[in-house]
Parts: structure tokens; sequence; C-alpha cells
């Protein structure tokens, strides 16, 4: 299989290998990491069998795992197929993955190509973990975009709940503000009622006339008797007062 180099060179997040070849994005921990083939392999050793680079489309534990199908590393999660063990196979108490039965297992590489040259060929079995870790970089992926849509969705019901309460709280202020208007113009009304506004006031004496009445004794201001009314009244006073004096005539 032969491969076009990318324009730019990549390094991996995990090692620090830098190379123009065979990169993965991959969602890991809510963390996207650019990743090689050999560290996206080692960081997910749940997700495949470290013989024959089968990718688990669920990922699988070892309760899960039927122990007639899978044998489990002591050392780590990763499940390995019996029937790519040699026969017999090893004993589940000590059986330990190709990674972890090196004596530097953070050094192992899946993958083992030179990062400086470029690679032309790949064989059966490099071309086997290359594709089992482009699938477990999708899945993970997949993963996360489900989950992003999920969260997506809730926010959106979270921010119509919150704008439908925010909606209600304005109606009712809006409620109470009228209400309390309303109540402020009824009592304001109330003192108004029953006071008679009196225009032109002018004071009568009791002979309707508007002057002392000396003759009877009465100066100034003594001893008068006086109505405070509008002009109108004063008129209405004056007139019955003459019919009153023709009737004695």
């Amino acid at each position: 299989m032969y491969l076009h180099a990318p324009a730019t060179p990549s390094t991996c997040t995990n090692c620090g290998v830098t190379s123009r070849w065979f990169f993965h994005y991959v969602h890991l921990r809510n963390t996207e990491r650019h990743l090689c083939t050999s560290c996206v392999l080692r960081l997910h050793p749940s997700s495949f069998c470290p013989s024959c680079f089968e990718f688990f489309d669920h990922p699988l534990s070892t309760s899960s795992a039927a122990p007639n199908r899978f044998l489990s590393c002591v050392k780590c999660s990763s499940l390995t197929h019996v029937r790519c063990l040699p026969s017999p196979p090893p004993s589940a108490s000590t059986f330990l993955c190709p990674p972890c039965s090196t004596p530097s297992p953070s050094s192992y590489s899946f993958f083992q190509v030179d990062h400086s040259a470029p690679p032309h060929n790949l064989d059966t079995k490099l071309a086997s973990v290359l594709l089992c870790a482009s699938k477990i970089a999708s899945s993970s992926l997949n993963r996360y975009h489900s989950f992003a849509r999920v969260k997506a969705d809730r926010s959106v019901r979270e921010s119509a709940a919150a704008r439908k309460k925010a909606k209600d709280a304005l109606d009712h202020l809006s409620a109470v503000e009228n209400a309390k208007r309303a109540a402020t113009a009824g009592v304001s009304g109330s003192r108004n009622l029953g006071i008679h506004k009196v225009t032109n006031p002018v004071s009568v004496n009791a002979n309707g006339n508007g002057l002392s009445d000396n003759k009877n004794g009465f100066g100034g201001n003594n001893g008068i008797a006086t109505a405070t009314g509008t002009s109108e009244d004063v008129k209405l006073e004056r007139v019955q007062s003459n019919n009153g004096a023709n009737d004695n005539k």
C-alpha cells in the first residue's frame, strides 16, 4: 500500500514523535488529541485484540468477556482472543499481553516504522494495525459527536424553559404594577369625594344686599349674619327677598 506524505509534519501529543504519516484525531477524556497509530492502540487497550488487531465495536471489559473466548492481561485491561494464542494457551493468572510482556511497556510500539523515512509499502500486519487505530479514532469521535448533540439538545430545552420562566416573571411584574397603579388612583379619587369647589364667594348680610345694616344696630362685622356662596346663589337670594317684600305690601 502506497501512502502520500502530508504537506506538513505532525507531532504526537502523547509520545512526542514527529512524522508526516499515520496520525489520528482522537477524543480521549473530554480532550481532542492528535496521536500516532501506536499511541491510539496503547491508550485504548480494551478496544481491540493485541494479537490479531480486531476492533471491538463495543469495548469489552473483563466481566463481560466470555472466558472461553478471551484472555485478560493481568497488568492492563486488554483482551486477547483465545484463538490467537499458541496452544496450549497460557494460564489466565499469569497471562501478559505483548506490550506488558516486554521489559519496557511504555516504549512498546505497535506500529514499528521509521518515521523519518517515507513508507512506500506496508505489510499485512502494519496495515491491520493502521486500520484498527483508524477505527478506534473514528469510534471515539462518533461517540463524542453523539454526546455533544445530546448536550446541545438539552441546552436548547433548558434555554426554552428559562425563556418561558422569564416571560412569566415579566408578565407577573406587569400585572403587579398595574394593580398598584389602580389602587393608587382609587385612593386619590376617594380623597376628592365631598369637596365642593366655591367660585366667586360673596358675603351678604341678612338683608341680602351685601351691606351692613346699621339701622338695626348691627355695624361692621358685629352681629352680621353672612352667607358665602357663588354669585348665582346671591342673585337667587335677592330675588326671593324682593318677592317677600312685595307680598308684605
